[in-house]
């Protein structure tokens, strides 16, 4: 459970440009350093991304992180699958290979679901950019979780996921909540930023958390039955407005 939702969200936009000043600041070429950058700077690449991916998770988890911004567009590129033949553990950085970037499309996916990707992915490729003027930068990366992997792969541009997902995770208030909980003691909660909704249309928020996903969409379902049986008695969402 994490206390302090804005401290928190601080803290992972604090990693995102920890990992950006030190990128900028390598010395370019490395003379004095170890010749194999390349592993380490992949290594930071996935550790930063893995922190924000889970960090969004938890804080969805605490109820900490507002419909409004879960739903937020993020703009990414699809490419589609070649054929029925998709990367295993072995090959998944041959994007070339399986992905056909002659078919791809904009597209936009929702932050929660890029977050799940994250957490998730097993197509995880880093672009970066080499040059002895500007040192060592990152481009771009090449994302899919295991199940997407069989459909196509996003191409994410690295300003993007910075300006659109982090900024909006940080930037993100929390200043209402739904909340409705069992005699067992289980309870749901939606968080949202638009306090105003609470009172006059209720219903569209519950909608909103359902809509993001289909674990939301099943967990809410369930809690609905649940809520039923005990109570016998429809969910009425200004019952549990807070």
């Amino acid at each position: 459970m994490i206390d302090d939702g804005p401290a928190y969200k601080l803290l992972l936009y604090r990693a995102v440009k920890r990992f950006e000043i030190d990128l900028r600041e390598w010395p370019w070429p490395p003379v004095n350093f170890s010749d194999d950058w390349d592993t380490y700077w992949r290594t930071r690449f996935e550790d930063t991304l893995f922190r924000v991916g889970l960090g969004v998770r938890k804080l969805i988890e605490s109820a900490k992180l507002s419909v409004e911004a879960q739903e937020h567009p993020i703009n990414v590129t699809f490419l589609p699958i070649r054929k029925d033949y998709f990367p295993g553990a072995i090959d998944q950085h041959h994007i070339e290979r399986f992905y056909d970037d002659r078919a791809e499309r904009p597209d936009q996916i929702p932050l929660l679901l890029l977050c799940h990707a994250i957490v998730h992915s097993y197509v995880l490729v880093p672009r970066f950019n080499v040059s002895t003027h500007t040192g060592l930068s990152l481009q771009d990366f090449y994302l899919a979780s295991d199940r997407g992997r069989k459909k196509g792969v996003y191409l994410v541009d690295w300003r993007t996921f910075v300006n659109e997902l982090v900024y909006a995770v940080a930037s993100d208030e929390v200043n209402g909540l739904v909340m409705h909980r069992l005699p067992n003691g289980e309870e749901i909660r939606i968080p949202t930023s638009r306090p105003n909704d609470l009172f006059k249309t209720p219903d569209r928020i519950v909608d909103l958390y359902r809509n993001l996903s289909q674990g939301h969409a099943k967990s809410f379902d369930k809690f609905m039955k649940e809520w039923r049986e005990a109570y016998d008695t429809p969910l009425d969402p200004e019952s549990g407005i807070q």
